[in-house]
């Protein structure tokens, strides 16, 4: 069945303004980074999506600051739109978040290829292999700007395997 998936992404701040990115690495042994986040459940609010999917990820207890960016990816690969239709056509609602504790949970359900997460500072990130790649160079301008930046769309013929 084709369907377009909602997927709630986090930008969380530190203390002393870095980044919190998921790790990941590919079946090949590529390396990138991917924001804390996931899909959105039936009858859940976006909101309620990223403070579920970053617990789940990360383990830390957020709450949202406000809505930051909006992106979209299709997948062109048709391997991957036959074995994966669900995560080929995504509408990702990235929001600004902060920690409301310094407790850390166990993680219950890592993101696929994740491995760890890490801190980075916005300038750092912005060179990293960052999906969405559309956000890629342009992590200050999503956490300077005064209200929600649109990302726009990206075809990838890449699968992420």
């Amino acid at each position: 069945m084709e369907m377009i998936r909602n997927s709630a992404k986090a930008l969380l701040l530190s203390t002393d303004g870095r980044v919190l990115l998921n790790r990941c690495v590919t079946s090949s042994g590529e390396e990138y980074f991917d924001l804390p986040g996931g899909g959105q459940h039936v009858y859940e609010t976006m909101e309620e999506a990223v403070v579920r999917e970053v617990l789940e990820e990360t383990g830390l207890a957020v709450e949202p600051v406000r809505f930051a960016a909006l992106c979209e990816e299709i997948f062109t690969d048709p391997d991957m739109r036959r074995r994966y239709p669900e995560y080929c056509h995504r509408t990702l609602h990235i929001f600004l978040v902060r920690a409301v504790s310094d407790r850390v949970r166990e993680k219950t359900e890592t993101d696929f290829q994740q491995t760890g997460s890490v801190w980075s500072t916005p300038e750092e990130a912005e060179t990293l292999p960052l999906v969405p790649l559309q956000l890629r160079g342009r992590v200050r301008e999503v956490l300077n700007s005064a209200g929600p930046v649109y990302l726009g769309s990206v075809r990838r013929d890449e699968v992420c395997m």
